[in-house]
């Protein structure tokens, strides 16, 4: 629950593991979230649970807010935690404690809620992707017509959840955010991911360097983010989420 001075805590519910090579000089994915959304006014105190390791927070009550992050895994693989996950989904919507979902946390909220997520036949989404802003809730204010951020995903959300408000959407992607009421904000990019940890995840990820993403896919990724390294705009969304965690 809130603590002193009215700082909010906010549980992040860590479903993917980083590179271990990569943790040391980036941190773990709940450490990158806690870099972007913090700031100098000392807003939120932040608790990460170990989902992988079926480290459960006691319940939904237990912080003010919610962050599920992502993970290599898809919402539709038969694993304990994820239905475990998916019903403390239902219980921390059913209590009304603002929820945020990124990349696989946007698509098992989605499926938890209702929806329907896929493999999609457009294949690997990859480095820089810009999406159409639009249906904005008042907390989303600060967001201009577009907003471009990293991307890593082949999953997709093909039917959000009923009264659902999907803002944020391209060509690629037709569901890529939405937002239910004050209580659910969700997107398929990555804010917490910058320039320079998306090359270095990718050239892990990529068939050159022992991973599963084809090559020519990792290797036009990363040449964009090379060419466009300032097009990342990871500060204009951590606004938003403040906000959505403040409203």
């Amino acid at each position: 629950m809130s603590i002193q001075n009215n700082i909010k805590t906010i549980g992040i519910l860590q479903t993917g593991k980083n590179h271990e090579e990569l943790v040391g000089q980036y941190g773990t994915y709940a450490e990158m979230l806690v870099a972007l959304i913090d700031s100098d006014e000392r807003l939120f105190e932040f608790k990460t649970f170990e989902i992988l390791d079926e480290e459960f927070p006691k319940g939904r009550l237990e912080c003010d807010g919610w962050i599920i992050t992502g993970s290599k895994h898809g919402v539709y693989e038969e694993l304990s935690w994820v239905k475990s996950l998916s019903q403390l989904i239902n219980d921390i919507y059913d209590a009304g404690k603002p929820l945020l979902g990124v990349c696989f946390g946007h698509q098992i909220i989605a499926q938890a809620l209702g929806g329907d997520v896929e493999k999609s036949q457009k294949g690997w989404g990859l480095g820089l992707h810009t999406y159409r802003i639009d249906n904005k809730s008042a907390y989303m204010a600060n967001l201009a017509e577009q907003i471009t951020l990293n991307i890593c995903h082949q999953d997709q959300v093909i039917r959000p959840p009923q009264d659902a408000v999907v803002y944020a959407q391209s060509d690629f992607c037709e569901c890529a955010g939405f937002y239910i009421k004050d209580k659910v904000l969700t997107i398929q990019a990555h804010p917490e991911f910058l320039v320079d940890f998306t090359k270095d995840l990718l050239n892990f990820r990529s068939e050159d360097g022992g991973g599963y993403i084809p090559q020519e896919v990792v290797d036009k990724a990363i040449y964009g983010l090379e060419d466009n390294p300032g097009r990342v705009e990871s500060k204009h969304f951590a606004e938003t989420i403040r906000r959505f965690f403040l409203n």
